[in-house]
């Protein structure tokens, strides 16, 4: 491994290591490793030791890892050895996850924590009467990156070279150099305008879904999950304005208006860095449905003396697969980490969304072993 391998090496690996080691912490208190417990349970002595052995386990996988595929990488190709050594990371990562939560769902049980308590569920029908919107006037940016964009590729359209750069290595420009074509010179702009629409549709689809709400304190939760929402919108439609600037840099470099220097791809790639810090301040100042938000004083007291329904059973993988296919929920938020969602592959939408992402995932890696299609081959810089 040459330094530049090492470089990229260490900053997979210390990348990939800190975001599981992170994950329980942004993680909300009544998930602990995808296992709801008790809110009189949270800091439990067991769960703290649990807590703290993953811990040491991320670590030392990460750095067991590192040090592993380095000297993989030394005798064999280094970029097959990174792509194996961070595969092998991530799914080592997820199984010591899974790991945690079965013990935290045996010591859960040997208590049998939630006995006398009485569960429940609460619905909060003005997210459907006066649901959280997703302003058009948001996307107007991100519509104006596009529209600078394409305006630009047709007034470069009629000088374009025969061929066009391959966009690898660190200034965008290794590899072989690819035929000038539709497909191949507008690739960033379909781009932008399918990461467009896709932005929009599942921030319709999240602001729809159902909220979180805690049986204990519905009327604080309530308010704090409307104002994630709307904090998530902002953080969505900025997001997408990122995107397409990142990818206005990419046709720009395409197109070879601008030159292959490493400090023109830092511009280009900028704009991902930003909308990444952005995403970070919203985890820890928001939280996953709003729980860092601080509570207002007219809150602080709320309990109804309901417990949050246990519904472990439905709840696969550590929290990361859900299958209900009593809850009429398409979308639903996941245990593990931030704010992701997943599927409710109980419910026959979801369950049909599901077969065929994995069906058209299957078809492409079949398609790409078989030489009808190209897949993306990974590239070392």
């Amino acid at each position: 491994m040459n330094l530049a391998d090492t470089a990229l090496l260490l900053a997979l690996f210390a990348t990939v290591t800190t975001g599981w080691w992170a994950v329980p912490a942004l993680t909300r208190a009544r998930y602990v490793f995808g296992v709801a417990v008790p809110p009189d349970r949270t800091a439990d002595p067991a769960l703290t030791a649990i807590r703290g052995r993953y811990g040491r386990n991320v670590i030392a996988l990460g750095v067991g890892l590192a040090v592993l595929t380095f000297l993989a990488g030394r005798f064999t190709d280094p970029t097959a050895a990174l792509s194996t050594g961070a595969t092998v990371l991530v799914a080592a990562d997820l199984a010591v996850y899974a790991l945690a939560g079965r013990a935290v769902r045996a010591v859960k049980a040997d208590g049998d924590w939630y006995a006398g308590t009485r569960q429940g569920v609460i619905a909060d029908l003005t997210f459907r009467t006066d649901p959280v919107r997703v302003p058009w006037t948001g996307l107007a940016p991100a519509l104006a990156v596009v529209a600078a964009t394409v305006a630009i590729g047709l007034l470069r359209a009629g000088s374009l070279p025969d061929s066009l750069p391959g966009m690898d290595g660190a200034t965008m420009d290794g590899g072989p150099r690819v035929p000038t074509g539709f497909w191949t010179a507008a690739n960033p702009v379909l781009a932008q305008v399918a990461l467009t629409a896709a932005t929009w549709l599942v921030l319709v689809a999240i602001t729809r879904s159902r909220p979180d709400i805690d049986a204990a304190r519905p009327a604080a939760t309530a308010r704090r999950y409307r104002a994630y929402l709307q904090a998530l919108v902002h953080l969505g439609l900025v997001t997408a304005l990122c995107a397409n600037l990142t990818l206005a840099g990419v046709a720009l470099r395409l197109w070879e208006i601008l030159p292959p220097t490493v400090l023109t791809t830092v511009a280009v790639f900028t704009p991902l860095v930003v909308a990444s810090v952005f995403a970070v301040r919203f985890e820890l100042r928001v939280g996953t449905g709003g729980h860092r938000l601080p509570a207002a004083p007219d809150e602080e007291d709320e309990d109804t003396g309901l417990v949050q329904r246990d519904d472990d059973r439905h709840w696969h993988l550590g929290g990361l697969v859900y299958a209900n296919g009593d809850d009429p929920a398409v979308l639903v938020h996941q245990r593990v980490g931030g704010s992701q969602w997943t599927l409710n592959l109980g419910h026959p939408v979801g369950r049909t969304t599901g077969i065929l992402l994995a069906a058209a995932i299957l078809a492409a890696v079949v398609l790409g072993a078989a030489g009808v299609i190209d897949l993306p081959e990974t590239q070392r810089l």
